[in-house]
């Protein structure tokens, strides 16, 4: 799950700030000359970064499928590859 926190230093990377509460109105920038941020571009920001995890996520797994099938093709055992390969073993 992606908090407010992780959005917002997405939005503004390297820029200070604090946050009193869990929204965006309790946001105190330290750093000068920035804008406020609006609910709806840290929740806007919050699914962007949910869905590019989620497909992160779908591609590392879908890579280690690939690599554990293509080990046992090649003749590698469940319990090699436990030893070997512990990301690949079932």
């Amino acid at each position: 799950m992606i908090t407010t926190q992780q959005a917002v230093v997405s939005l503004r990377p390297g820029v200070e700030w604090s946050m009193a509460g869990s929204d965006v109105a309790g946001i105190t920038w330290h750093t000068p000359n920035q804008t406020t941020l609006t609910e709806a571009e840290v929740s806007t920001e919050m699914q962007r970064l949910e869905a590019a995890a989620l497909a992160s996520e779908a591609t590392r797994l879908a890579s280690v499928t690939a690599a554990r099938a293509h080990a046992l093709s090649l003749g590698f055992t469940d319990a090699m590859l436990a030893v070997m390969y512990p990301i690949l073993a079932p």
